[in-house]
């Protein structure tokens, strides 16, 4: 029996560890803990296997008097550990699902004429600079107004202003997912901001850019997972 015990310990011991790795270290202090109670465990077990034979007699005894008096503390408090540390985690997992974000809800920045296109394969001529370069982004000419809107609601990470790309805003939306707005005239936030969807953050116009010589015109990125991708494929200018 004790045997038993000690091979379902051991499993439990390596599932707990298969499931700790790649997660947050967290909890490497219960961890080691596990480890030394573990430890001292099996040395216990391992270096007197005859320990069970030898007192068998007056094990038996106890048995009678209370099933339950040869049951192993420290055996239950590491499965029990074990479980509660599956049971953490995987209510984590159902949380950080519940928190993805759904980029189809996603609102346009700007309503407008996409007058050029995101691309990171064909390289782009800027006259403004002489230079050939990807476009990471799209460019919407405005339709009725000048302002500009979150597209999702956030946290405004920077402000910056910049020759090459005028007053830009970057606003982080969590779950790794960032929006960036530049040629910009001014901006209507600050860093630490927190915006609601559809929030007004900033206005376009004749700016001196990278740019400028398209006019007057927003110029939107999409970051998903430190990646740029195609705002189009989420939202709809018209």
């Amino acid at each position: 029996m004790k045997n038993n015990r000690l091979k379902n310990t051991k499993a439990a011991i390596k599932n707990f560890f298969i499931k700790l790795k790649n997660r947050d270290t967290s909890f490497l202090i219960i961890a080691l803990c596990i480890v030394l109670l573990s430890t001292a465990i099996i040395w216990r077990y391992s270096s007197n296997p005859n320990l069970g034979e030898d007192n068998q007699l007056a094990e038996n005894d106890v048995e009678n008097e209370n099933i339950g008096a040869n049951v192993d503390p420290y055996e239950d408090f590491i499965e029990g550990v074990i479980e509660d540390y599956g049971n953490t985690n995987d209510d984590e997992d159902a949380n950080e699902e519940s928190k993805k974000i759904d980029l189809k809800t996603m609102k346009a920045p700007l309503a407008g004429e996409v007058i050029r296109e995101f691309t990171m394969e064909d390289l782009v001529y800027f006259e403004a600079i002489g230079e050939w370069r990807v476009h990471k982004g799209v460019d919407i000419k405005p339709k009725d107004t000048l302002m500009i809107e979150s597209a999702l609601a956030g946290t405004v990470e920077a402000v910056n202003n910049s020759e090459l790309t005028g007053t830009e805003i970057i606003i982080d939306h969590g779950n790794n997912v960032k929006t960036l707005y530049s040629n910009l005239v001014s901006s209507q936030v600050a860093v630490g901001d927190s915006v609601k969807q559809g929030q007004i953050i900033g206005n376009i116009g004749k700016t001196v850019s990278i740019e400028s010589a398209d006019g007057a015109h927003l110029h939107f990125e999409l970051i998903v997972d430190g990646k740029n991708v195609n705002p189009i494929d989420y939202i709809n200018v018209e």
